[in-house]
Formats: structure tokens, sequence, C-alpha cells
């Protein structure tokens, strides 16, 4: 069973599309050790996909007191997520590393480039971390 794992680390499936569909389907089999190969192979030879479908490239370590994308951190799809559904905690909303690499980055790929986060959303966010952060 193994012999996936070892033709991931191979590089025999090295193409975007096929790396994330051996992810998927490690998902849905539940496949833990394949599912690391295909996000390591992600995150070495497809960065950008990895950070949408996994987490952040690098570690980010913040006070603990803080509840921010820094410390808990998230895909970019799940951030995306919590935008849509208005869950983006305070404390990411003042953090300036969290809204530049995260918050920034994920509205470029969904909200600017594919149109799934509303604009009407993006500028209450918006308007909601200038006032947290610069106002009050």
């Amino acid at each position: 069973m193994s012999g996936i794992v070892s033709r991931i680390n191979q590089g025999r499936y090295d193409s975007e599309k096929s790396l994330v569909n051996l992810r998927v389907n490690a998902i849905k089999k539940n496949r833990i050790d394949v599912i690391d190969a295909a996000n390591q192979r992600l995150r070495k030879h497809h960065p950008k996909i990895y950070e949408r479908l996994v987490g952040p490239l690098h570690e980010r370590k913040r006070d603990k007191k803080f509840s921010c994308y820094c410390n808990y951190p998230k895909s970019l799809f799940a951030i995306y997520q919590d935008i849509v559904n208005n869950r983006v905690h305070y404390h990411s909303l003042m953090c300036d590393a969290c809204w530049q690499d995260d918050i920034s980055k994920t509205w470029g790929y969904y909200g600017w480039a594919s149109k799934l986060i509303p604009q009407q959303t993006w500028h209450a966010l918006c308007k909601e971390r200038a006032n947290d952060k610069f106002v009050d």
C-alpha cells in the first residue's frame, strides 16, 4: 500500500491536476500517508495551490493571547468561508500580517479574480478593519 506514497515522493505525480486528484481521493478514503505525501509535493512544486488548499507556507507566531490567523493558520479557502459568513475574528482584522498575508490574498483569489466574495462583503470587512484598527 505504500507504493503510491513512494511514487508521489519520487515525483511521478507532480502535475497540478494529478496531485490535487490524489489529495481529494486520499481525503475521501482517509489515507493520511497519501495526504501528507501529496501535500509535501504540492508545497514544493505548486506553492500557490498549497496555500489555497492546505494552509500558509511559512509559520508565523504571535503572542498566544491573540486568536488571529498567525496562531491558528487556515487555508485560503477556509478564510474565504470566514469572510463570506462574516466570521473573521477581531484579532485577525487588527493584525497587519494576517491582513496582508491571509485576508488580502484571499480577496485576490476568491474576490477580485473569481468573484466569489461580493464587493459589498469586502467593503464591509474593510470598513470594519478601519474602525477597529484606526478609530477605536
